[in-house]
């Protein structure tokens, strides 16, 4: 089981590094990613920690990205049990290595910071993760238009 595991997981490594070069031959960057993404949450929990809600969290919703790594948007949250929260705004920032890993850092309106490790695919599509281990999700990014209306600022 564990040979099967580790092959797995060397096939999906496999599997992102050839989705990177075939997207672009000389790796990944910020400005790359620039335009209009959905993104939505696997189920998400917060597991180490008594704060409110000690249930699971999902979460749908915006990002816009800037040329420069400035990014902003909006989304929607459910707390398991707890509440469901509309249209919570959203800015921060994004960074993209060579070698297409990276990270989102962002802190919304009512003043909750996150960073979050980012895996870009390709020009379409990134996978999130948290970096926080009291907040444990994941997230999956799908960009919605190209550069459109994003200015080099």
């Amino acid at each position: 089981m564990k040979a099967l595991n580790l092959i797995v997981v060397v096939a999906c490594g496999l599997q992102f590094s050839a989705a990177a070069r075939a997207d672009r031959n000389d790796g990944c960057s910020t400005s790359m990613l620039a335009g209009r993404w959905l993104f939505a949450t696997g189920i998400g929990h917060q597991a180490l920690d008594n704060a409110p809600p000690p249930a699971d969290i999902t979460a749908l919703g915006t990002m816009n990205i800037h040329r420069n790594g400035d990014l902003e948007g909006a989304f929607a949250v459910t707390f398991e049990g707890a509440a469901f929260a509309p249209n919570v705004l959203y800015s921060g920032t994004v960074t993209v290595n060579p070698d297409c890993t990276g990270t989102v850092s962002f802190v919304t309106t009512a003043g909750t910071m996150r960073t979050d490790s980012i895996a870009v695919l390709n020009r379409f599509e990134i996978w999130g993760m948290s970096q926080d281990p009291k907040n444990l999700w994941t997230y999956q990014a799908r960009r919605i238009s190209g550069r459109l209306g994003f200015a080099t600022n």
